[in-house]
């Protein structure tokens, strides 16, 4: 390729160059630049090695405090979010910078290790579902895209992509999103892995997401 069209800092972490696991050791650590890190992100930008870049897994603070020295503001915040972590602070300050926020997970990750059912499980959202003779899964995309959010949904079945895709004529009622905001809210992607009392900058699952879990 000869760019990409979206460029994301993964997570506010550092790891030495050659780790490519999913679950880092704790000495596969590294402190991390994030300043040198955003200019190199620039670089790439003025090169013309993308298009655009962006963030992911990023709290409001931290967003803020990158906010402090770059001199292009990232495009993309990618985090999860769901109709079970529906991020209203983190929407409200993206909205307020402008920068857009992607929703992974949209359907709290079923099918992978981390990942869990409880949001197409969720008995409020089969009622819904039921009341618009749709599936849980569109109801949780298209509350996603009602918060003005893109939704990735990652499906190589081509039943469901067609399902997912389908979403976007669903028109969901002012009940309905007040039924969702009465949703227990529940964090699945937590991120424990990153978290360590040594080498990482993080102490614990507060410290990684700024008590906004």
């Amino acid at each position: 390729m000869e760019y990409l069209d979206m460029y994301l800092v993964h997570w506010p972490v550092k790891l030495k160059e050659w780790v490519c696991y999913p679950v880092p050791k704790e000495d596969d650590f590294e402190q991390l630049d994030l300043e040198t890190t955003w200019s190199g992100m620039e670089k790439c930008l003025d090169l013309g090695l993308c298009r655009g870049i962006g963030v992911s897994n990023f709290s409001s603070n931290k967003i803020q405090r990158l906010l402090n020295f770059a001199s292009v503001p990232p495009a993309v915040n990618q985090v999860e979010m769901h109709p079970m972590w529906r991020q209203t602070r983190l929407r409200e300050y993206c909205a307020e910078e402008k920068i857009h926020v992607s929703a992974y997970s949209p359907l709290g990750g079923p099918g992978n290790l981390w990942g869990s059912t409880a949001v197409v499980d969720s008995p409020i959202l089969h009622s819904i579902a039921l009341k618009h003779n749709a599936t849980p899964a569109q109801v949780a995309l298209k509350w996603g895209l009602s918060k003005r959010s893109s939704v990735i949904v990652k499906s190589f079945n081509q039943q469901r992509m067609e399902e997912n895709i389908k979403a976007l004529d669903l028109k969901l009622d002012a009940q309905d999103l007040l039924d969702i905001e009465k949703l227990e809210e529940r964090k699945i992607m937590r991120g424990e892995v990153f978290v360590n009392e040594t080498t990482s900058p993080y102490k614990s699952v507060q410290d990684l997401w700024d008590d906004d879990i």
